[in-house]
């Protein structure tokens, strides 16, 4: 049985992709897809096509798309307090400290949280020279 062969990628979405993103930021498909909807573990592109979404947690922790229950905190919080600095204390950030510590093993006690694995990385390089005391570097 054959499979359907996929229009040409010609949505104004992908033309857009191509031209203003980095070449680095390319598409794994030599027809890229144009994706316009979640739900679940499902993405839909632009030409109605539904897909399992196997990507959906590269990066980050997946919950699906849309999922009600993340959708609502998430609205929630945006509508109590976007974003702050760590300069400033907040309670979600500070509950939700306080839980990793009550269910994180050992005596692990501080949270540090970040914006990406690079900040990730690089404080735990300097995390690991002050509780060594080797701060020429790591070897």
């Amino acid at each position: 049985m054959s499979t359907p062969e996929r229009q040409p990628a010609s949505s104004e979405t992908v033309r857009k992709h191509k031209e203003f993103l980095f070449p680095a930021v390319a598409n794994y498909y030599q027809e890229p897809l144009a994706l316009v909807k979640g739900e679940g573990f499902h993405v839909w592109d632009d030409q109605g096509d539904k897909y399992l979404d196997c990507f959906g947690g590269v990066l980050t922790v997946s919950v699906g798309h849309a999922n009600p229950r993340v959708t609502a905190a998430i609205i929630k919080q945006v509508q109590t307090l976007s974003h702050t600095s760590t300069l400033y204390a907040n309670q979600p950030q500070s509950d939700l400290a306080e839980k990793l510590y009550q269910i994180t093993p050992g005596k692990l006690k501080k949270s540090f949280f970040t914006n990406s694995g690079t900040e990730a990385d690089d404080t735990a390089v300097h995390a690991a020279k002050l509780a060594t005391g080797r701060l020429e570097g790591l070897r």
